[in-house]
C-alpha cells in the first residue's frame, strides 16, 4: 500500500472513532456537568455555544497531529540510522511510512478507550475521560494523590507504546533487511531518544503552568 493510502486511512479511522467516541461518550454533557459547577448557566451555555462554533476546528487539527507526529518520528528514526550506517542512502518517505504504520497502534487506542467507558465504566465524568489510558501504569495509581506533571509520564508507561515500538523496530528491520537486533538497537537509540525529550518538555510546561 502507498504511503498516502496509509494516511487516508489513519485520518478517516481518526475522524470516525473522534466522531464515535464524541456520540457514544455524550461528551457535550460531560462538558455542561463539569462546568455547571464551576459557572452560571448563562456563562455554561456561552462556553458550549463558543466551542460548537469552533468544533470543526477538531476535525482539522486531528490530520495535523497525526502528519506532526509520525514526521517527528521519522525524523527520529532518519538521524540514529545516520550515526548507525552512513552508507545507507534511504529516503525520508520510508521512515515516514514506518511511521505512519506504528500510528494504527494509537488508533486501537481510542477504540480501546472507547470500548472501556462504553461497556465496562459506564459511570464516568469527563476528568475520568481524560486522565484514563488503556492499559497504562497509570491505571493502578490514585491519580488524586499524583502530581499533575507525573500523570503524563505515567501514562506513557502502557502497553500500546510498547507495541508501538516493536512496530517501529519490525518496520525498520523490513526496510534495512538486517539483523533484527540491530534494528530494535537504532530504534531504541533514536526513537527512544525523542521520547524521553518529549517525556521531559511535557513534564517541565506542566510543572511552569502548575
Amino acid at each position: 500500500m502507498k504511503t498516502k493510502y496509509f494516511l487516508i486511512s489513519l485520518i478517516l479511522l481518526s475522524l470516525f472513532f473522534g466522531g464515535l467516541f464524541k456520540t457514544l461518550l455524550n461528551i457535550d454533557e460531560l462538558v455542561y456537568n463539569f462546568y455547571a459547577e464551576q459557572l452560571t448557566q448563562d456563562k455554561v451555555d456561552e462556553l458550549l455555544n463558543g466551542q460548537k462554533k469552533w468544533e470543526w476546528l477538531g476535525y482539522v487539527i486531528i490530520p495535523l497531529v497525526i502528519l506532526l507526529r509520525s514526521s517527528l518520528v521519522a525524523m527520529c528514526l532518519s538521524v540514529g540510522m545516520f550515526f548507525y550506517d552512513m552508507e545507507h542512502k534511504l529516503k525520508f518517505k520510508q521512515f515516514f511510512r514506518i511511521a505512519l504504520l506504528g500510528e494504527f497502534v494509537l488508533v486501537l487506542v481510542g477504540f480501546a478507550k472507547l470500548m472501556y467507558f462504553y461497556f465496562i465504566k459506564t459511570d464516568y465524568t469527563l476528568q475520568d475521560l481524560q486522565q484514563y489510558y488503556p492499559l497504562s501504569y497509570i491505571n493502578f495509581l490514585d491519580i488524586n494523590n499524583l502530581e499533575p506533571w507525573l500523570i503524563y509520564p505515567l501514562q506513557t508507561i502502557n502497553l500500546f507504546e510498547i507495541a508501538y515500538f516493536f512496530v517501529l523496530v519490525f518496520g525498520l528491520h523490513k526496510l534495512l533487511k538486517k539483523n533484527y537486533w540491530k534494528s530494535f538497537e537504532i530504534t531504541a537509540a533514536s526513537y527512544g531518544t525523542g521520547l524521553v525529550i518529549w517525556i521531559g518538555l511535557v513534564m517541565f510546561l506542566s510543572l511552569s503552568l502548575n
